[in-house]
Protein backbone atom coordinates (compact mmCIF):
# COMPACT_ATOMS: atom_id res chain seq x y z
CA UNK A 1 0.00 0.00 0.00
CA UNK A 2 1.20 3.30 -0.85
CA UNK A 3 0.67 5.79 2.18
CA UNK A 4 1.24 9.63 1.67
CA UNK A 5 2.51 12.28 3.94
CA UNK A 6 -1.30 13.25 4.54
CA UNK A 7 -2.06 9.74 6.13
CA UNK A 8 1.06 9.51 7.92
CA UNK A 9 0.69 12.43 9.60
CA UNK A 10 -2.39 11.16 11.46
CA UNK A 11 -0.65 9.10 13.49
CA UNK A 12 1.33 11.75 15.09
CA UNK A 13 -0.81 14.77 15.60
CA UNK A 14 -4.22 14.35 16.94
CA UNK A 15 -6.93 13.68 14.73
CA UNK A 16 -10.31 11.38 14.27
CA UNK A 17 -7.85 8.63 11.81
CA UNK A 18 -5.39 8.76 14.20
CA UNK A 19 -6.41 5.16 15.78
CA UNK A 20 -6.90 4.03 11.69
CA UNK A 21 -3.41 5.00 10.99
CA UNK A 22 -1.39 3.80 14.04
CA UNK A 23 -3.11 0.38 13.47
CA UNK A 24 -1.88 -0.03 10.02
CA UNK A 25 1.53 1.22 11.11
CA UNK A 26 1.31 -1.71 13.87
CA UNK A 27 0.12 -3.80 11.00
CA UNK A 28 2.88 -2.60 9.07
CA UNK A 29 5.65 -3.17 11.84
CA UNK A 30 4.50 -6.81 12.27
CA UNK A 31 4.62 -7.67 8.48
CA UNK A 32 1.10 -8.44 7.91
CA UNK A 33 1.42 -5.04 5.77
CA UNK A 34 3.76 -3.71 3.49
CA UNK A 35 3.69 0.43 3.32
CA UNK A 36 5.76 2.26 0.22
CA UNK A 37 6.03 6.25 -1.07
CA UNK A 38 8.02 7.95 -3.00
CA UNK A 39 11.22 9.77 -1.53
CA UNK A 40 9.19 12.51 -1.56
CA UNK A 41 7.61 11.61 1.64
CA UNK A 42 10.74 12.66 3.66
CA UNK A 43 10.49 16.52 2.27
CA UNK A 44 6.60 15.69 2.98
CA UNK A 45 7.30 15.13 6.70
CA UNK A 46 10.30 17.03 7.28
CA UNK A 47 8.01 20.35 6.39
CA UNK A 48 4.50 19.37 8.24
CA UNK A 49 6.61 18.73 11.81
CA UNK A 50 8.48 22.42 10.87
CA UNK A 51 5.33 24.00 9.99
CA UNK A 52 4.11 22.25 13.68
CA UNK A 53 6.90 23.49 15.34
CA UNK A 54 7.11 26.84 13.92
CA UNK A 55 2.86 27.17 14.61
CA UNK A 56 3.83 25.69 18.72
CA UNK A 57 1.78 22.91 17.72
CA UNK A 58 5.15 21.18 18.76
CA UNK A 59 8.70 21.13 20.61
CA UNK A 60 11.24 21.14 18.36
CA UNK A 61 12.59 17.80 20.64
CA UNK A 62 9.04 16.50 19.94
CA UNK A 63 9.77 17.46 16.10
CA UNK A 64 12.66 15.51 16.29
CA UNK A 65 10.62 12.86 18.11
CA UNK A 66 8.44 12.09 15.06
CA UNK A 67 11.08 11.88 12.28
CA UNK A 68 12.73 9.54 13.84
CA UNK A 69 9.94 7.23 14.53
CA UNK A 70 9.14 7.61 11.09
CA UNK A 71 12.67 6.81 10.07
CA UNK A 72 12.78 3.51 12.48
CA UNK A 73 9.13 2.44 10.43
CA UNK A 74 10.92 1.38 7.73
CA UNK A 75 8.65 2.24 5.26
CA UNK A 76 10.04 1.41 1.66
CA UNK A 77 10.62 4.54 -0.27
CA UNK A 78 11.22 4.59 -4.08
CA UNK A 79 12.82 6.91 -6.20
CA UNK A 80 10.25 9.09 -8.49
CA UNK A 81 10.52 8.38 -12.22
CA UNK A 82 10.78 11.21 -14.42
CA UNK A 83 7.75 12.51 -16.39
CA UNK A 84 5.53 10.08 -14.66
CA UNK A 85 4.18 12.61 -12.09
CA UNK A 86 3.69 15.30 -14.56
CA UNK A 87 1.63 13.02 -17.08
CA UNK A 88 -0.57 12.06 -14.31
CA UNK A 89 -1.50 15.52 -12.71
CA UNK A 90 -2.14 16.74 -16.30
CA UNK A 91 -4.22 13.66 -16.39
CA UNK A 92 -6.55 13.83 -12.98
CA UNK A 93 -5.58 18.07 -11.84
CA UNK A 94 -3.49 17.68 -8.91
CA UNK A 95 -0.21 18.75 -7.83
CA UNK A 96 2.77 17.19 -9.41
CA UNK A 97 3.45 16.03 -5.43
CA UNK A 98 0.33 14.02 -5.18
CA UNK A 99 0.49 12.75 -8.65
CA UNK A 100 4.26 11.41 -7.29
CA UNK A 101 2.34 8.77 -4.49
CA UNK A 102 -0.30 8.12 -7.02
CA UNK A 103 2.34 7.60 -10.25
CA UNK A 104 4.10 5.00 -7.48
CA UNK A 105 0.82 2.86 -7.26
CA UNK A 106 -0.08 3.09 -10.80
CA UNK A 107 3.52 1.91 -11.41
CA UNK A 108 3.48 -0.98 -7.87
CA UNK A 109 0.28 -1.96 -8.74
CA UNK A 110 -1.02 -0.63 -5.28
CA UNK A 111 -3.54 0.74 -3.66
CA UNK A 112 -2.58 4.54 -2.18
CA UNK A 113 -4.20 6.01 0.97
CA UNK A 114 -4.58 9.75 1.36
CA UNK A 115 -5.58 11.51 4.47
CA UNK A 116 -6.67 14.40 1.92
CA UNK A 117 -9.78 15.17 1.49
CA UNK A 118 -10.32 17.66 -1.76
CA UNK A 119 -7.42 15.07 -3.31
CA UNK A 120 -9.35 11.98 -2.55
CA UNK A 121 -12.73 14.12 -3.69
CA UNK A 122 -11.27 15.30 -6.93
CA UNK A 123 -9.96 11.96 -7.75
CA UNK A 124 -13.44 10.41 -7.36
CA UNK A 125 -14.63 8.26 -10.17
CA UNK A 126 -11.04 8.39 -11.86
CA UNK A 127 -8.31 6.49 -9.84
CA UNK A 128 -10.44 3.89 -7.99
CA UNK A 129 -7.66 2.56 -5.95
CA UNK A 130 -7.18 5.39 -4.29
CA UNK A 131 -8.71 5.27 -0.69
CA UNK A 132 -9.46 7.80 2.08
CA UNK A 133 -8.01 7.22 5.68
CA UNK A 134 -11.37 7.23 8.11
CA UNK A 135 -11.82 7.41 11.11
Amino acid sequence: MIIDASALLCAFFPDEAQGAVQGLLREHAAGRRRLQAPMLLIYEMNNAVWQAERRGRISNLQAAEILQAVDGLGIELHAPEWGDSLELARHVGCSVYDATYLALGYKLNQDMLTADKRLFNKLAGKLPWVSLLKG
